[in-house]
């Protein structure tokens, strides 16, 4: 597996190629690396919670617990939390767990 360091800056750049679907999973955890935006960043990652593609929807999750790591807060925890409650893909839920714990853990 080859390591690559996904850092996106410019929010309308991203804005753009999530708006095109290009690598949609790549640019979500480069905004998250490189974006200091934690409002902007927590509603990009809501926006695809529910993505059908699992894969998106697995970043966006982990995405929120690296937020969390990140600035020891969440502005949006609440509706967050709400939001992961409703989720009924089975795969995703042990997505969910893991964040959860990551949550219990940065978010004190």
């Amino acid at each position: 597996m080859e390591y690559k360091n996904y850092n996106y800056t410019n929010k309308l750049e991203v804005t753009k190629m999530l708006e095109d679907n290009q690598n949609t999973i790549e640019v979500i955890i480069g905004a998250i690396n490189g974006i200091d935006d934690q409002k902007w960043l927590e509603e990009m990652c809501i926006q695809y919670i529910f993505n059908e593609n699992f894969g998106i929807a697995r970043t966006a999750i982990y995405g929120i617990g690296d937020l969390a790591r990140i600035h020891n807060t969440l502005i949006y925890k609440e509706i967050i939390q709400d939001l992961f409650n409703q989720v009924e893909n089975e795969r995703l839920k042990f997505v969910i767990q893991e964040v959860s714990q990551d949550l219990d853990i940065f978010l004190k």
